[in-house]
């Protein structure tokens, strides 16, 4: 793994040296977590797509390594990455030198005999792009209370049950990645990139619906295998 003396955050993005390095090649960053797959055949998967190959036709695209349309996702759960193992990051019942493996194991015993609790689809309205620091991502938010309640008790009782709380469990912001940024954004990119998107979001369907959040593992971030749905368990 490249170390952050080779990539320094103070000259490069954060997930630059981890996710990927400088000139965009992807680097290996193995783990797990629990997503939703944006549909195929959903309405906003279509219009991202176009905003995709626009994207990419840009002069501002040599700033961005872009992630393939297959691998687009909302987490539901961060899980673990096997380049951070700090308390919070990785399993409090699990040694902290662990094979990845073995915590992708236990992970999935785990999961698989978690009651969801209540059934898809989880209703999701699209808020804007997130700020451009460390990509281009779209930010969405639960259509409502009722589904914003739900989706913050099934984190909650998943962090209870994987044995995980990443410092930022309570304030976690919903997203679709689209790209990670390679550098560090001057004033003129900056507002080149805002007015680009500016100009897409009013093309974006509102709201969207995603189906049952899926446990995978992941070698980078240009996959995510799916193992199997986490589902309400009947009694």
């Amino acid at each position: 793994m490249p170390t952050t003396t080779e990539y320094p955050h103070g000259k490069y993005p954060r997930w630059i040296g981890q996710k990927f390095d400088p000139d965009g090649n992807l680097l290996p960053f193995p783990g797990n977590t629990v997503i939703c797959h944006l549909q195929r055949d959903a309405l906003l998967h279509r219009v991202l797509l176009e905003m995709y190959d626009e994207l990419q036709k840009q002069e501002f695209s040599h700033l961005y390594a872009f992630l393939p349309p297959t691998s687009w996702h909302m987490t539901i759960f961060e899980g673990v990455s096997d380049h951070i193992r700090k308390p919070g990051f990785w399993p409090a019942d699990l040694p902290i030198d662990a094979p990845l493996s073995d915590c992708s194991a236990l992970f999935q015993r785990k999961l698989q005999e978690f009651d969801l609790g209540s059934e898809p689809p989880f209703k999701m309205t699209v808020k804007g792009f997130e700020p451009l620091e460390d990509g281009i991502a779209l930010k969405v938010r639960p259509v409502d209370a009722g589904e914003q309640s739900r989706l913050r008790q099934l984190r909650d009782r998943l962090s209870g049950c994987l044995q995980t709380r990443h410092p930022g469990h309570e304030t976690y912001s919903h997203h679709l990645s689209i790209s990670y940024t390679l550098r560090f954004l001057d004033e003129q990119d900056h507002e080149k990139i805002s007015t680009f998107l500016d100009g897409w979001c009013a093309k974006l369907p509102k709201v969207f619906e995603l189906g049952a959040p899926e446990f995978c593992t992941f070698d980078n971030m240009f996959a995510f295998h799916r193992q199997f749905c986490l589902t309400t368990i009947k009694p």
